[in-house]
């Protein structure tokens, strides 16, 4: 059998790299030391990820790149603030197949094909790295892991004597990153203040729920003297506090059963 310098065999053709899969996306875990608080207070985060990712990022109250498993004291916080951390298992494998030969290049009948070697890399002029199939029934291979990116596959055949052939033609594939997110929020409320408040206006508000939760006043419905006493227990905007409706005047009927005025600390 001859052999040429420029291979062995005939009629090696590569059908393509098929999907590339990214690995499935891990579990990651985010805690901390309260998830709710009375005023201000320093949260201590904790974070784990399993199987271990290839790489972290903060976002929200905290940021930075962040190992793939810690624990950190963070910023103090005054109000309610959401932590979140997304880590990417950035490794994953791609599907290639080949058309086995059948001919030497001379013409003659290929009868040692002894293996086929999968050479792979991140540019089609430089694939570094390779692969045996040692199985010549097979016609395709899984090769992983890959970190994200493009890679070029290219597939040569061996005989029992050890000599390759020139590589295939050069097919590409991308892989792309799997990536999951963990938020967690951390409720801080702010406790009522202390002391007495009494009116410091005599105009009395009837208020409403906005579509975002928060409490506005919609209209002067009545009137109340000096001096009478508020509730903390309610308040709108910066410094309107409820009032005992028994000691509002009313002027018009209120939407709601919570009236407030103007209140400060005496």
């Amino acid at each position: 059998m001859r052999v040429q310098t420029s291979g062995l065999l005939l009629a090696l053709f590569l059908l393509g790299a098929g999907v590339a899969q990214a690995q499935t996306a891990g579990v990651v875990t985010l805690t901390a030391n309260k998830t709710s608080s009375a005023g201000a207070f320093t949260p201590v985060l904790t974070w784990s990820t399993n199987p271990v990712a290839k790489s972290c990022t903060a976002s929200g109250g905290w940021t930075g790149t962040k190992a793939a498993s810690g624990s950190a004291t963070v910023t103090s916080i005054s109000a309610t603030t959401t932590y979140t951390l997304t880590c990417t298992w950035g490794d994953g494998s791609a599907n290639v197949s080949w058309t086995s030969p059948t001919k030497n290049v001379d013409g003659s009948t290929l009868t040692n094909l002894a293996r086929f070697k999968i050479v792979y890399g991140t540019s089609s002029t430089s694939l570094t790295n390779s692969m045996i199939v040692d199985d010549i029934t097979r016609t395709s291979a899984s090769v992983s892991p890959l970190a994200a990116g493009t890679w070029y596959f290219a597939v040569r055949a061996v005989n029992t004597a050890g000599t390759e052939s020139a590589n295939s033609n050069v097919s590409s594939k991308t892989i792309t990153g799997a990536t999951a997110a963990k938020s967690l929020t951390i409720t801080v409320t702010t406790p009522p203040p202390t002391g007495t408040y009494k009116t410091i206006s005599t105009n009395v508000w009837d208020v409403r729920r906005r579509s975002d939760g928060v409490w506005a006043r919609i209209g002067v419905v009545g009137q109340i003297a000096l001096g009478k006493p508020c509730s903390t227990s309610f308040k709108v905007g910066a410094h309107h506090y409820l009032v005992n409706r028994s000691d509002v005047t009313l002027t018009k009927t209120p939407a709601s059963t919570q009236l407030v005025t103007y209140c400060e600390k005496q």
